[in-house]
């Protein structure tokens, strides 16, 4: 979507100045934090935040101003009841109908299959497996794996989309139910947001089949869908107490809402931090990576590196996929939360007729039209920043 290396640098450098001043706000606190800490026990304070007290800093933060039980709030996040109401979300709002298949083959005794039709005409668009608990050998992070694409044959018949989820959360105990975090129903609800995009595209070319989109574009689709996770209506539809059925208390989803705000402009710094660093390498000709990963943290966060220590070498993406692209995450974040905000929030988070729209302009394309385009289309109107800033707690 970016099209030049400019573009990036301008995206980059733009949303670095805006997001400055929250943290300039953020790290005053912090500072302060560690000012009356150091007071208490007795120790010089230096006046500066470094690099090994930003992790119990931030932490402090969030437990002072945004107080969320966590462990509470799993109680009220069981497995079986978030996956039925992410099912239940998915086809209300995309115009589907999900089937389990009973009895099916699959790899693993605990993996489910379903298939998925159009719910206006029945029509067979795919299948999904969700295989959602760990075991031995098996990949330990969340995914999902395109199995076969959706496609036309030589016969002009359609081939249909098949994918599987794959997560390890844990295991029903016989005391217990599977409980899940908030985090991990984010997670859940991201992963499944990819499923959609597979099933739900409809091209004439394998090629350009479901994800196969443009790199900075891939995340935007699933990422507008976690917004589902932090709205009323459907945390309510996919919560419930495991032992007493109780409702997700008011309280705790006011809590929780808030916290979302929790360390925004460090957290998002911390990104342009890296997109910036990994930009640089790959577009000079030579680059000393230890000193230009120190002078970039350096001129963003204001934060000095760890002496003796060579970041580059343990940053994973540089060589897993993202090199040249780690500004994808932020890029497509911007044009997800434009999505939500334009078209879903506020009362039109399960408006079935909106999500049929998505559904038809950005997920059934595929890589076959650019993501700019269908952008455009879906929204009516050029992109903006503005969303993610306000989401970020910013005034427009």
């Amino acid at each position: 979507m970016a099209k030049t290396a400019e573009n990036v640098s301008e995206f980059l450098t733009q949303l670095w100045h805006k997001l400055t001043p929250l943290w300039d706000e953020e790290r005053k606190y912090l500072l302060e934090l560690k000012e009356e800490e150091c007071k208490e026990i007795g120790i010089p304070f230096d006046g500066k935040l470094n690099v090994w007290d930003l992790r119990y800093y931030i932490t402090k933060v969030e437990e002072k101003k945004y107080v969320v039980n966590q462990s509470k709030l799993r109680e009220y996040f069981p497995l079986s009841v978030v996956t039925q109401g992410l099912l239940d979300i998915y086809q209300e709002l995309l115009g589907l109908k999900f089937r389990k298949i009973e009895d099916a083959k699959a790899w693993n005794e605990d993996v489910q299959l379903f298939s998925v039709e159009d719910s206006s005409d029945e029509k067979l668009l795919g299948y999904f497996f969700l295989d959602l608990f760990p075991r031995m050998g098996k990949y330990g992070h969340a995914a999902i794996f395109e199995l076969q694409p959706s496609c036309l044959l030589p016969d002009e018949t359609r081939q249909i989309a098949v994918c599987a989820m794959v997560a390890n959360f844990s295991k029903p105990q016989l005391d217990k139910p599977s409980l899940l975090d908030h985090n991990e129903v984010v997670t859940f609800f991201h992963e499944f947001g990819h499923v959609m995009h597979h099933i739900c595209s409809q091209t004439d070319f394998a090629h350009f089949s479901g994800t196969n989109v443009e790199r900075d574009f891939v995340e935007a689709p699933s990422q507008m869908l976690e917004n589902w996770c932090w709205e009323r209506e459907p945390l309510k539809r996919m919560s419930q107490h495991f032992l007493n059925k109780s409702e997700l208390p008011e309280d705790s989803i006011n809590a929780l809402l808030k916290s979302r705000l929790a360390n925004t402009g460090y957290h998002n710094l911390r990104q342009i931090v890296l997109a910036m660093f990994d930009y640089k390498i790959h577009t000079n000709p030579e680059a000393d990576t230890k000193q230009m990963y120190s002078d970039v943290q350096r001129e963003v966060l204001g934060i000095e590196p760890s002496e003796g220590t060579h970041f580059a070498c343990h940053f994973g993406h540089l060589a897993g996929g993202y090199d040249a692209q780690y500004y994808s995450y932020l890029w497509s974040e911007v044009y997800s939360l434009d999505m939500f905000y334009s078209r879903f929030k506020d009362g039109k988070v399960m408006n079935s007729e909106v999500g049929r729209e998505y559904r038809e302009k950005i997920l059934k394309p595929g890589g076959s039209k650019d993501a700019y385009d269908m952008i455009v289309d879906f929204l009516g109107r050029e992109p903006t920043q503005d969303a993610f800033l306000i989401n970020k707690g910013l005034k427009i």
